[in-house]
């Protein structure tokens, strides 16, 4: 924008130019005239063939610039400048003609000096002076070379005394009018300057409220690593660094390095571009910025632009279209799996039906046949749990779609989650329950809230018994329209390391081949599917508490609770 308007400045003063040489060629032809009638020593002609060399020069140059657009200002400039050199050329051989140095138009030398002066700058006054000191030693010459002598200046009265008044009235109404010409200019240029200013004002507010918008970083570094200038994020990302001197923030972040470990910013310093990632903690939240450097001019000060930009969302997307990859990788495995299941469940689930027909022809009623039996039950019924949900698996479900089966006893729940956890080598496990839980039931779906609570009791377990413990506590609690079953033990509770990623899929602090961190993640997902909410924290007393939160279907009148040892 100001490289037009600089150009349209400069073809204004071609303009303005050509328009005075017009009045200037005129009086020329004026002066021709006067000097046929009254300078009977003057060389009338020479001055028509300057005037006539003079429009004709003036007439190319109109034509020409009416045809062209606003061209480059300092070629145009040079342009001018060039003219107007031309100009003292003619004006000298015109005195020359008219009488020399005795001619009063003499003092026309200072409007040349003066435009050369506004045009050029100080540089072309000093060479205008020069070439005018120049013409006007070469019109003094005659008096001393008489060979050299062109034109007399011997006007006849009164017309000599009527040229010096109107040399005089010329040259001074020519300097006011250049003088003011001048004045205006300036003016104009200081409007436009003011005007230029508020546009870049306008386009930095606006960029730099943009940049705010989009949580970016700006700011431009010197070869010397002088900060020139920087934004507000910029600075939020500088830190405690001195916002003077440029520091690279992946040095002080975790950040991308290269095999060598060097920030690769750090290497493109020199002018190449470059980007990096690091960490950074923005208003109490932990961001990802990405930092990009270009260089802005390849000259000695090798400025460089350094954009931040705020690459966390990203991030997070990539991070969540692979956990997604991996999740329907999962799932087509566990349709494989689900398929090669199906037979031998079958088969379990036939010969425990079998085993307690047989069981119940025994005459015999002692306490082994009911442990038999009572283990029988519990096989046929894990049996046509898993049958459900290897059917869904292969109907194209998935592994945390729960159905609904309306209001379920929530101690029938629990019961049956700790007669799988604690069978087998869990027997000894000290897991207590409060009794209040008989009294409560909850919207759910009974299979999956089993596979939650197996697996909150599980974890529970080996937890305690990391830490040299092994009790186990579950209790319920009504809260408002919902109840609350929590799980308590006391282990090490919830580690720092982990508590963020709690309830992400893969996720898990067991050693490798002990668990594959999608029990938390699965019993996350089936319990938001029953419309609740799972947490675990760390409890006060030690230990780790996971809550579970379920709609309630009915109350009952609260009773004492007690730990029941079983």
């Amino acid at each position: 924008m100001l490289s037009r308007e600089a150009g349209d400045f400069s073809h204004e003063r071609l303009r303005w130019l050509i328009q005075l040489r017009w009045g200037a060629m005129a009086g020329t032809f004026v002066a021709a005239a006067a000097a046929f009638f009254v300078i009977p020593g003057a060389l009338w002609q020479v001055m028509v063939v300057m005037g006539v060399v003079g429009l004709a020069y003036n007439t190319y140059l109109a034509t020409r610039l009416g045809r062209s657009a606003p061209i480059d200002p300092a070629i145009a400039t040079r342009d001018a400048l060039r003219q107007a050199l031309g100009d003292l050329f003619i004006l000298t051989v015109c005195l020359w003609a008219a009488g020399g140095v005795a001619c009063p138009f003499i003092g026309f030398y200072v409007f040349h000096v003066a435009l050369i002066a506004i045009l050029g700058g100080p540089r072309w006054t000093v060479i205008a002076s020069a070439v005018s000191l120049l013409g006007a030693g070469f019109l003094a010459l005659p008096d001393f070379v008489p060979i050299l002598r062109g034109g007399v200046w011997n006007p006849t009265p009164p017309f000599d005394v009527a040229a010096d008044v109107a040399a005089f009235v010329v040259t001074l109404g020519g300097a006011a009018y250049i003088v003011t010409h001048s004045v205006r200019e300036l003016r104009d240029r200081e409007r436009a300057l003011e005007a230029a200013r508020d546009r870049a004002a306008l386009e930095y507010q606006l960029l730099s409220n943009t940049l705010d918008e989009l949580e970016a970083g700006l700011e431009v570094v010197d070869a010397q690593g002088q900060v020139l200038w920087r934004n507000k994020r910029a600075e939020e990302l500088a830190g405690s660094a001195s916002l003077d001197t440029w520091e690279c923030p992946g040095e002080r972040r975790p950040c991308e390095k290269d095999v060598e470990g060097i920030c690769p910013v750090a290497s493109a310093r020199q002018g190449e571009p470059g980007r990096c990632r690091f960490a950074a903690r923005i208003d109490g939240r932990e961001r990802v910025y990405e930092m990009m450097v270009f260089p802005i001019d390849e000259t000695e000060q090798g400025r460089v632009m350094n954009l931040y930009v705020d690459r966390t969302q990203a991030m997070l997307a990539e991070q969540q279209l692979v956990l997604a990859e991996r999740l329907a990788s999962l799932g087509r495995v566990a349709q494989g799996v689900a398929h090669e299941l199906n037979t031998p469940l079958a088969t379990i689930a036939t010969l425990a039906a079998d085993m307690r027909q047989a069981l119940g022809e025994l005459s015999a009623a002692d306490d082994v046949i009911r442990d038999i039996d009572e283990s029988a039950k519990l096989i046929r019924d894990e049996t046509g749990r898993l049958g459900r949900i290897t059917q869904a698996l292969l109907a194209g479900g998935d592994l945390v779609r729960s159905r609904i089966d309306g209001p379920i006893p929530l101690s029938a729940a629990v019961e049956r989650a700790k007669a799988i956890v604690c069978a087998g080598v869990r027997r000894d496990s000290d897991v207590r329950i409060d009794e209040s839980i008989a009294t409560f039931e909850v919207s759910a779906d009974l299979d999956r809230l089993v596979q939650v609570l197996v697996n909150l009791l599980q974890n529970a377990l080996d937890a305690s018994r990391d830490s040299g413990g092994t009790r186990v506590h579950v209790a319920a609690s009504r809260d408002g329209n919902d109840v609350v079953l929590d799980v308590d033990d006391d282990g090490p509770g919830v580690s720092e390391a982990i508590r963020g990623r709690l309830f992400e899929p893969f996720a898990t602090t067991k050693p490798p081949g002990e668990g594959t961190g999608l029990g938390l993640y699965t019993s996350y997902m089936l319990i938001q599917a029953m419309g609740g909410q799972l947490s675990l924290e760390t409890r006060d007393e030690g230990g780790a508490r996971a809550r579970v939160r379920l709609p309630r279907t009915r109350t009952s009148l609260p009773v004492a609770a007690m730990e029941v040892a079983e």
